[in-house]
Formats: structure tokens, C-alpha cells, sequence
């Protein structure tokens, strides 16, 4: 993958965070801190700032894809799947948005490689946000009753890249 798309995919979840953050500050959503107030905190702490709002699709579509990746890596299409993809990312993402989900999951062939994704997310989450990204695409591959060999190498990688694995020992 270019580095030059690298670069625009972080700057583009970089300004993602800080607009959903904004967003939802303003909105007043209930006192538990979304995954998104959590990067916000952190990237607020290293002196980031804000961003634009033209990057929060850029954001959301890295996490419909990551999700979709999930959905489809088994092969199938699972209903079950879809449906845990959409109850949790709506507790996740208060502006998930069902049907721009399901076009991802059509067009799944698109994009880009579910590791490349993970890689590019990863330096800019806080502890907390990975957690709960990784417990989210947990939860959607173990939704219908079974863990695929894809399924089982993308949690491993999440894990891995997001450093959980050292939070067990």
C-alpha cells in the first residue's frame, strides 16, 4: 500500500476522532464516555488538536470495513453477524449508519486488506478505544456460533497490533 495513502487514511481518522468528539460533546450523550471521547482525551493530552470535519467519513469507513472484513471472512454473509455488527456499532458510533454498513459489506472486495486497516488505526487509538474495538470485532465473528480460520487470524491480529496480547500476562 503507498504511503501516501497511509499518511491520508491517519490524518483521515486522526480529524475523524476529534469532529465525533466535538460532536458529541455538544450533543450531550450520557456520561459514559463513547470510544470516541476516549481517543479524543488522548490526543488532546499530545497536543493534536482539532481537525476537519470533511475526515469523519474517512473514520467511519475505516471502522464499517474493518467490521465488514469480519462479517465476510468466513465466507459468508451471516445474519447474525450483520445484525451483531449493527447493534454494537451503534453503541459504539452514535451516528452508525446501517445502510452505508451494508454497502460496505456488498462491496467488501474493495477494500483495503483488513490487516492494513488494523495497522493504520492502531497508533492512534488509546488503550480503552482498542479494547473496544477489538471486543466489537470479537463479538461480530463469534456471533454466529463459530470462529473461521480468518476470523481467528484477524482477532489475533487486532490483538497483536493493539498490544492486548501483552495485557494478559
Amino acid at each position: 500500500m503507498p504511503m501516501s495513502f497511509m499518511a491520508a487514511m491517519v490524518a483521515g481518522v486522526l480529524g475523524v476522532v476529534g469532529v465525533l468528539v466535538i460532536w458529541l460533546r455538544r450533543r450531550h450523550v450520557s456520561a459514559q464516555e463513547t470510544v470516541f471521547e476516549k481517543v479524543e482525551k488522548a490526543h488532546a493530552s499530545e497536543g493534536r488538536g482539532q481537525f476537519v470535519k470533511q475526515r469523519e467519513d474517512s473514520f467511519l469507513n475505516i471502522v464499517y470495513g474493518l467490521a465488514a472484513a469480519m462479517v465476510v471472512a468466513d465466507g459468508e454473509i451471516d445474519a447474525h453477524e450483520i445484525n451483531m455488527a449493527e447493534m454494537l456499532g451503534a453503541r459504539l458510533i452514535p451516528n452508525f449508519d446501517n445502510d452505508a454498513f451494508i454497502k460496505i459489506v456488498r462491496g467488501h472486495k474493495k477494500l483495503p486488506r483488513f490487516n492494513d486497516m488494523v495497522d493504520a488505526v492502531a497508533p492512534l487509538l488509546p488503550l480503552e478505544a482498542k479494547v473496544e474495538i477489538f471486543d466489537y470485532l470479537q463479538a461480530i465473528a463469534t456471533s454466529d456460533g463459530q470462529l473461521s480460520p480468518d476470523e481467528r487470524h484477524f482477532i489475533h491480529h487486532v490483538e497483536m497490533r493493539f498490544g492486548l496480547d501483552k495485557l494478559q500476562k
